[in-house]
């Protein structure tokens, strides 16, 4: 199935009000790149899962492992498509799988809703992350970030999901 009939797929299938879990979108050389260039020292030992926003806009990646984690969760990059290339709109520095795209709006853009715990936080719950015009805020355990119970939105990353490796394994070419 190609990008272009996957978002169209999964656009009627949110008309229809469904939470749907994105399938990753293919190998991007520009995404790829731009993720080598962030992770400079730490290749070898970061993973990555990513989702394209049903628009084709805005790309969410959840970077794991020893740099991009923490007792309270990974690194969540929210990035622009500017061409071939990528712009940060957001960088969540402590968020949990399930990423979704939830239907509430900030800005005129769609907030993510990020999973909280660990850190000093006993009870798990999801946070309501919001746009302010210009970024994504940084931390979704506090203000402009909101405590939400069963808000309507879709999964684009899975907690299940394993993510990629940034570099290619030794046996693999």
């Amino acid at each position: 199935m190609t990008m272009i009939a996957a978002a169209l797929a999964l656009s009627g299938s949110l008309a229809a009000g469904a939470a749907v879990a994105q399938a990753p979108p293919p190998e991007d050389p520009g995404l790829i790149a731009y993720l080598r260039q962030r992770a400079h020292g730490a290749l070898d030992t970061t993973r990555y899962a990513a989702a394209l926003t049903p628009d084709g806009r805005t790309m969410l990646v959840y970077l794991t492992g020893p740099n991009w984690c923490g007792s309270g969760g990974c690194r969540l990059l929210v990035l622009d498509r500017a061409g071939r290339t990528y712009r940060s709109v957001g960088e969540i520095a402590v968020a949990r799988a399930p990423i979704r795209l939830l239907e509430r709006q900030s800005h005129g853009r769609r907030d993510l809703g990020v999973q909280v715990a660990g850190g000093g936080i006993t009870e798990a719950y999801e946070a309501a992350v919001p746009f302010d015009g210009r970024r994504y805020a940084r931390n979704p355990t506090g203000a402009p970030a909101v405590k939400i119970d069963d808000a309507p939105g879709e999964t684009l990353i899975r907690a299940d999901e394993p993510g990629r490796p940034l570099v290619p394994a030794p046996d693999k070419p």
